[in-house]
This record gives C-alpha cells, sequence and structure tokens, in this order.
C-alpha cells in the first residue's frame, strides 16, 4: 500500500471515528449520519462537548488530542485530515 492511500484510509477511519464520538456525546439515534464538512458548531458541540470529543479521539487514537485542535480544524473531515497526519508514521511524512 503506498503512503497516500495510507493516510487517506487512515483518515477515513478517523473521521468515521470522530463521527461516532460526536453522535454519541449529542445522543443522536444510531447510525445517524453527520456532513463531515459542517462545522462542529453548526453540529451543535459546545465546548463541553469539545473537550468530551477531543478525550475520546485522544483515547482511541493513543495520542493527546487538545480540544484547541477542533477549533483549528473545525469540521470532522479537516480534523481526520489533520489527525492522519500526526498518526502517520514519521517516514510516510517524508
Amino acid at each position: 500500500m503506498n503512503t497516500e492511500s495510507a493516510v487517506h484510509g487512515n483518515e477515513l477511519a478517523i473521521a468515521a471515528m470522530l463521527q461516532d464520538a460526536i453522535a454519541t456525546d449529542l445522543e443522536l439515534a444510531p447510525g445517524q449520519r453527520l456532513d463531515w464538512h459542517t462545522s462542529f458548531v453548526e453540529l451543535g458541540l459546545d465546548s463541553a462537548a469539545v473537550v468530551a470529543v477531543s478525550g475520546a479521539a485522544g483515547q482511541r487514537l493513543g495520542l493527546e488530542v487538545p480540544p484547541e485542535w477542533l477549533f483549528d480544524h473545525p469540521t470532522i473531515h479537516g480534523l481526520a485530515q489533520f489527525l492522519a497526519r500526526k498518526t502517520s508514521p514519521e517516514e510516510d511524512r517524508v
């Protein structure tokens, strides 16, 4: 698998994980899909939800995900891209 497709596959998995964490925090119906390009604010995340989602993401990814990253990358898609790059092996980022 080439590096670009590995990061892209990781990005999709991370986006799905973020969607699940947000849906859980917002108490959405099981299977309810979220638009990955809608801002977290528009999805209904308040500051407490941002902290909860960042904690859940960090726990699932095995790294610290500061709440600020959700403000710096304010959509599921944008944050997933960023986190995929952060979690890709060092040699893949060269």
